[in-house]
């Protein structure tokens, strides 16, 4: 079969661009590695075409048998018109991703088949029920697959590669917050794949620096410091960011710091969530200690590497004065960069339920549940206290003149060419915010 596998064009977030194939598109934009991994897992007798809808435009009339697209919630609006007109056209259209798993009735009115879950098994599964013409409405996802068995992606797919690669080592997260959608999306726990197969795959990919799609590397530290020590040994010559968790770096031994620094790391995600401990308590994320935090960041910095933080607004604890509280917080923290998100109530988690038996859900206007928008009842403050708070911490903390202090102090620290990518990701996230936020 001809398959042509689609990934929408997505609106908001930092990593967004307005104009297709534009410098800043390639400079500043994301890797997306969703479609490139379905292809490494199609049996090769079927040939696999990628689009990307942030880079170009999709051919409706394009040769294909079957149309495989991805989606977000945030999306779902804009994947259900893309699959509308395929199927219009007489062509067979499959949904997958965090939206069709959290919602498959409603999907499924937009699709001939959805697959929830992880697609390891039930893809292949899939094609081979569509070319016998016994396509199921909806594949459940199979959890038993084993991590060594994933090919490398498919990058000879990518035909827009911008300038920050990614990869993959492992999948699932124990941690339970109630706000996030990966528990709900990969059920069976932590899986990791085989450290050989990862340093292989790094090999491959033609970017100098590199994002690892991880939820947390510090899940697992004896795996992640055994990765470090193949990177060091195999001369993986290029820069890394990668997700963290607080209450690991800060007191996690300095030889895995020092490894992480080696092997290339310049920058860490990690999600504080609220500078509020009882808003943390309140999330379930008591791993997270607000005491600890600004120790752990100056660790990080004293070990060469950087500190992307999320901070998220909107939580049941939080009252007007959360915001210039923040503001005052991270900058005694000497946060490098800052995430600021409105509490989103994705479906399929359990603060989507809460809310939705609370009476509290605004709107499911799907396009709104973007991190910018605020589309559920705050508990002690009204949504448009919530936005003008959130707004005034972003214009704050991206003033150009603060963008351009943390830059050089981020090449200051990290002393690395790959440093200038967490340097310049201040100067994204002010373009964000100006757009989404109206700074």
């Amino acid at each position: 079969m001809k398959i042509l596998l689609v990934f929408p064009r997505i609106e908001h977030g930092a990593s967004t661009y307005s104009d297709k194939g534009s410098w800043a598109s390639l400079l500043l934009g994301y890797a997306v590695i969703t479609l490139p991994h379905i292809a490494g897992i199609t049996p090769r007798q079927h040939s696999v075409t990628i689009v990307d809808e942030n880079y170009e435009d999709i051919d409706f009339s394009a040769d294909a048998d079957l149309i495989g697209i991805t989606c977000y919630t945030m999306t779902a609006p804009r994947v259900y018109e893309i699959a509308d007109e395929f199927r219009r056209r007489g062509k067979k259209v499959v949904l997958g991703g965090y939206h069709p798993t959290a919602m498959p009735e409603e999907a499924t009115q937009h699709a001939d088949s959805i697959l929830r879950g992880e697609v390891e098994l039930t893809w292949p599964q899939m094609l081979q029920d569509a070319e016998q013409g016994k396509m199921k409405t909806i594949y459940e996802a199979n959890p038993d697959f084993d991590m060594a068995l994933i090919p490398p992606i498919r990058r000879d797919l990518i035909r827009h590669n911008p300038f920050i690669g990614a990869v993959q080592t492992s999948r699932g997260c124990p941690n339970r917050c109630e706000f996030c959608a990966i528990t709900s999306f990969c059920q069976h726990g932590v899986k990791h794949r085989p450290i050989k197969n990862v340093i292989e795959e790094m090999k491959q990919i033609p970017n100098s620096v590199f994002i690892i799609h991880d939820p947390s590397l510090t899940i697992n530290p004896p795996y992640s410091r055994e990765l470090f020590q193949e990177m060091i040994k195999h001369k993986i010559k290029k820069g890394w960011i990668a997700n963290g968790n607080a209450n690991v770096l800060g007191k996690i031994d300095d030889e895995f710091l020092c490894l992480a620094r080696k092997s290339g790391c310049v920058e860490w995600f990690v999600g504080f969530e609220s500078i509020s401990q009882a808003s943390l308590n309140g999330i379930k994320k008591t791993v997270n200690k607000v005491e600890d935090f600004k120790r752990m960041i100056k660790r990080v910095h004293d070990h060469g590497m950087t500190v992307q933080g999320g901070i998220i607004f909107g939580f049941d604890q939080d009252t007007p004065d959360i915001f210039e509280t923040t503001l005052e917080k991270v900058k005694e923290w000497g946060l490098d960069c800052l995430e600021v998100n409105i509490l989103t109530p994705y479906p399929g988690t359990p603060l989507f339920d809460r809310l939705e038996k609370e009476g509290r859900i605004l709107t499911k206007d799907w396009s709104r549940y973007n991190q910018v928008d605020v589309v559920y009842q705050p508990k002690q403050m009204t949504p448009q206290e919530l936005i003008e708070g959130s707004r005034m911490v972003a214009k704050q903390y991206y003033t150009m003149t603060n963008v351009m202090f943390r830059a050089l102090k981020i090449l200051a620290i990290t002393r690395k060419r790959a440093g200038l990518v967490p340097a310049g990701t201040n100067y994204t996230f002010r373009r964000y915010y100006k757009r989404d936020f109206h700074i």
